[in-house]
């Protein structure tokens, strides 16, 4: 039964882990999303499920393959039998050669990948990924600079890093009698197709997607829509696993925006103009030290009405490609800048969009882990922070790709105190 049985979710980043373990629970699992992989021989976790970053979107394929077989196996050898593999929706990253991994890791045949989103406008018709009715390639985040695409064909995407056989279940077949889509599968596996991927535009068609996972003859990969589907068939039938926390959110907020992408810059503009906010640019070629006394200038400006802070990365026009050594830095510099704030201000609330940048803000504070306690709103994660020195309480990321612009602002009326 798939209701006893230890999950893992394997995502490629921080987000990206966070808004697929949060579907695991809401119904009614415990789940934890852990840092770092080593932290899982660090205590047993009989009645917890874990979600993982393997930190593997910006590496190079061959690369990103063996650190996701070696996470793979040291899951299983943990009691990790359930395998969810979290990719992006949009595809970035290395999906084909870390799924082609898990394949290798886990023994099974072939993996079922849907990437819809239906409730963030992410849909999948004749292989094709669309956001908002657009094809993906042709939508801003089809010019992300980290990841720009050619495609929006999941196959395309995919052979891009694997060789193995693709095939396709269109709507009809995945709206067609659960037997009939069965056998639809079977078939596909008997003539050695190893990653068959699902069209999916509304949220009934991923869970007759989900329902075909049940034998656990195949890998559940995909989004965070496929991800809530799986998690509804994986509800405890007793009580629920998880002690219930409330959820009290604190000003002052420090907002961290390392995405670049053109949604999450109109997000950090609206917030700035709210006047809610202290806003703080970081330059990425800035030495700590000038880090450091920027946010000190800032944060003893006399304020009334500003109690939360806005830190987000300055560098003139965004360019049409970044390279993963671009990335890190400006991650690093943005984590270094959230610890100096953190330690000058009493804070225990904490946004911040993109992976990269979640995972560098998130070691720079010294978080070990976090429980994943609910869903603001869709892809807005709200996870209570394991922290040896306290503090910080609540960390709160999504993806940089969505949302919309007044996002900030909507936290914030959230929040008490101050």
């Amino acid at each position: 039964m798939i209701q006893t049985e230890k999950i893992a979710i394997i995502a490629d980043d921080f987000t990206g882990a966070g808004d697929a373990g949060i579907h695991f629970a809401h119904f009614g699992r415990k789940v934890e999303l852990l840092l770092c992989i080593d932290a899982l021989a660090q205590k047993r976790r009989d009645d917890t499920d874990i979600a993982l970053t393997s930190e593997t979107r910006f590496l190079d394929p061959p690369e990103a393959g063996r650190v996701v077989l070696d996470m793979v196996r040291q899951c299983l050898a943990a009691g990790y039998k359930r395998i969810f593999k979290k990719i992006d929706s949009t595809m970035r990253g290395n999906p084909g050669r870390e799924i082609e991994a898990v394949l290798a890791g886990t023994g099974l045949a072939a993996a079922l990948i849907c990437t819809a989103m239906p409730k963030t406008g992410r849909t999948c018709v004749d292989g094709v990924i669309y956001l908002d009715g657009i094809p993906l390639h042709l939508s801003d985040i089809g010019h992300d600079p980290f990841h720009p695409l050619a495609s929006s064909n999941i196959a395309d995407l995919l052979r891009l890093q694997t060789d193995l056989p693709i095939g396709l279940i269109g709507l009809k077949e995945v709206e067609a009698d659960e037997a009939v889509l069965r056998q639809k599968i079977l078939t596909m596996m008997a003539q050695g197709v190893r990653l068959i991927v699902a069209d999916a535009v509304e949220d009934r068609h991923l869970a007759a997607l989900a329902r075909q996972l049940t034998p656990g003859d195949l890998l559940p990969v995909g989004a965070g829509g496929f991800a809530e589907a799986l998690a509804r068939l994986c509800a405890p039938e007793g009580p629920a696993c998880r002690e219930e926390r409330k959820l009290v959110l604190h000003r002052p907020i420090v907002s961290v925006m390392g995405s670049l992408t053109e949604v999450s810059r109109r997000q950090t503009a609206h917030a700035d103009k709210s006047g809610l906010f202290r806003t703080i640019d970081i330059r990425p070629d800035a030495p700590a030290a000038d880090i450091r006394k920027a946010c000190e200038a800032r944060l003893n400006e006399p304020s009334r009405s500003q109690s939360n802070i806005l830190l987000r990365v300055v560098n003139g026009e965004r360019p049409d490609k970044i390279s993963r050594e671009d990335g890190e830095r400006v991650a690093e510099k943005l984590g270094y800048a959230t610890a100096s704030i953190c330690s000058m201000l009493p804070c225990r609330t904490l946004v911040s969009t993109g992976g990269s940048t979640s995972m560098a803000v998130a070691e720079a504070l010294g978080i070990e882990s976090v429980d994943l306690i609910d869903e603001l709103l869709p892809g807005i994660v709200v996870g209570a922070c394991n922290r040896p020195s306290g503090g910080i309480e609540w960390f709160i990321s999504k993806a940089g790709g969505f949302g919309d612009d007044s996002l900030l602002t909507e936290i914030d009326a959230r929040c008490v105190g101050v």
